[in-house]
């Protein structure tokens, strides 16, 4: 199957079978969430490749979005940044060793705390976001441009329900 395609779940012997095995199931559920994976993953590989282009890692454009978006000061301590993006506190130990030693962000003492510490974004890292953000949004732009803007609400509205049941997983003993 070509990368850009969707998904042919009519005609994927698997599914069929899936589906002939859990009846009580409903196939367009099980359709929605196959087609909603296929496009999402499409758009993070592509996203991915830009950012290697950029010399970046998905997580770590996340933090540096994080950073940024932390008004006034573009800083947050390591454990806060561990949270927001789901990661171990070691893992995000390793993104900030490495994006740190590209200049990217420093780590500060916290004014709050004389033992903690903040990671806070550099010049360098707003300047690499200033270089990445407009190619992204415009990714963005391009990504949705079939759809109305009525439509963009719908799926936003959609997308918002679905997280909702995030939270209260069924149990999966069928």
């Amino acid at each position: 199957m070509e990368q850009n395609t969707i998904l042919d779940v009519s005609a994927d012997p698997v599914y069929q079978e899936l589906l002939t095995n859990y009846p009580q199931v409903s196939s367009e559920a099980v359709e929605t969430i196959l087609q909603f994976s296929k496009v999402s993953s499409i758009i993070n590989m592509k996203r991915e490749a830009t950012l290697v282009e950029h010399g970046l890692t998905s997580g770590r454009f996340h933090l540096l979005m994080l950073l940024k978006r932390q008004t006034p000061v573009q800083a947050l301590s390591p454990s806060e940044l561990a949270k927001r993006t789901g990661v171990t506190r070691g893992t995000m130990t390793q993104f900030i060793d490495a994006i740190e030693k590209d200049g990217f962000v420093k780590r500060v003492e916290d004014p709050k705390d004389r033992r903690g510490m903040l990671v806070e974004l550099t010049e360098k890292g707003d300047s690499k976001l200033k270089e990445i953000l407009p190619g992204h949004i415009q990714r963005m732009e391009h990504y949705t441009r079939v759809l109305n803007s009525e439509e963009r609400k719908i799926m936003i509205h959609i997308m918002m329900k679905m997280v909702s049941t995030f939270s209260d997983v069924p149990d999966t003993s069928l």
